[in-house]
């Protein structure tokens, strides 16, 4: 039976994770991904999508780095300087511990400035609520405070999930080296320090922006560290640090290269191989919101590193149950063909303004995919870095 039918007609949209072989350096990740399918799901079916986490891509590439390859770096493109401020970092033991622990231990730099925001970092990591600061008669876009002026008014923060408070965590990590400024008006930044690294990863233009306009000179940003090779090191030209994670022995794993390349040559190989066309791409983290701690899901520059042209785009929906209700004197059959009517006009015309396209807000199809498959995939043992999605594009 095919695996998107049942005995009555088409099943909807499946999601099947994938199990692989650990993953490791030097490893032929096109033919394990393509082989672990074979071996669980039997086959392809015509315009199947199969989603690679960009994480196996990139150990698969031994796209790694060191601490003392950030400090190489952090010492050449900050040259001669002996003090560092870090704007805007994310709350994360993951994603910017390691990177903070590297800075901090560059030889040369005596002194690094933390500048994080509040009431929560760029993704929804929350130190206080909106409500608390009202309460205190705080002006959040101009009110700057030390540690010990944050703790006076609104006590020691602790993270929803962890129970962690990520600026004692920070403190720690830089072992009595770094001040932390509880801020979100970077045009202050200037006045601690002349040499900014940015750390904001969706708002890093506005960020630099802003510095640049109040005067700031020597400003980049965490793409722009490790975007290329230190001593025969890892490195990713377009997001440099952006999207790394923690790896053992204070290494970090960066983003992975030439994806393009990567999702192509699956894609051909399944047609060489299978006569199937499928398409394929590498996902990041998913674009979801958590509805108890309020953090945007989105740590990774980008929710995709490469797709397959069937893939870029929008969905072509229109909303069924309306069409349904419109219609309710007509039977089943007639319904279903003003369905198929109203869906071809949508996709032959684009227009997303019709009322039988009202709450199908047509986000980007990579967008959809990469939030399904991180879902689907989970971010701790399961094993299953290979996503195939059926059904999707039916």
């Amino acid at each position: 039976m095919n695996n998107n039918q049942n005995e009555t007609g088409y099943l909807g949209v499946v999601s099947h994770g994938i199990k692989t072989p650990i993953i490791e350096p030097g490893d032929d990740l096109k033919k394990i991904v393509i082989d672990s399918i074979i071996d669980q799901a039997g086959h392809f079916n015509d315009k199947d999508i199969i989603a690679v986490t960009e994480a196996v891509v990139a150990i698969s590439q031994n796209n790694f780095v060191t601490p003392e390859d950030i400090q190489i770096d952090i010492s050449n493109k900050f040259h001669g300087a002996t003090e560092l401020a870090i704007v805007d970092p994310i709350q994360s033991r993951n994603r910017f511990m390691q990177i903070l622990k590297a800075i901090v231990k560059t030889p040369v730099l005596k002194k690094v400035y933390i500048f994080m925001t509040y009431p929560c970092d760029e993704v929804g990591n929350r130190f206080i609520s909106e409500e608390s600061i009202m309460e205190a008669g705080i002006n959040p876009y101009k009110d700057v405070f030390s540690v010990e002026e944050f703790y006076n008014i609104f006590g020691e923060p602790k993270h929803e999930f962890t129970g962690k408070n990520y600026i004692k965590e920070y403190q720690n990590a830089c072992e009595g080296k770094a001040e932390i400024i509880m801020c979100n008006d970077f045009s202050r930044v200037k006045e601690y320090c002349e040499n900014i690294l940015v750390c904001s990863i969706h708002r890093k233009e506005m960020t630099k922006r802003i510095l640049k306009n109040s005067g700031a000179k020597n400003v980049l940003d965490l793409s722009e560290i490790m975007n290329t090779s230190i001593n025969g090191s890892g490195f990713n030209t377009n997001y440099g640090l952006y999207g790394s994670n923690m790896m053992a022995e204070g290494k970090l794993k960066l983003m992975p290269r030439d994806c393009e390349k990567f999702v192509q040559e699956i894609q051909e190989e399944v047609k060489r191989k299978y006569n199937v066309n499928v398409e394929v791409m590498v996902y990041g983290d998913g674009a979801f919101k958590d509805p108890v701690g309020g953090i945007w899901e989105l740590a990774d520059p980008t929710t995709t590193l490469g797709a397959t042209s069937g893939l870029i785009g929008t969905p072509k929906e229109v909303k069924l149950k309306y069409l349904a209700s419109l219609h309710k004197d007509k039977s089943k059959e007639e319904i279903e063909a003003i369905i198929a009517k109203e869906k071809e006009a949508r996709i032959s015309s684009g227009d997303i303004t019709g009322v039988a396209s009202l709450g199908t807000t047509p986000r980007r199809l990579t967008d959809l995919l990469a939030s399904l498959s991180d879902l689907t995939t989970g971010s701790g043992d399961r094993q299953t870095p290979v996503v195939l999605i059926s059904g999707y594009l039916k």
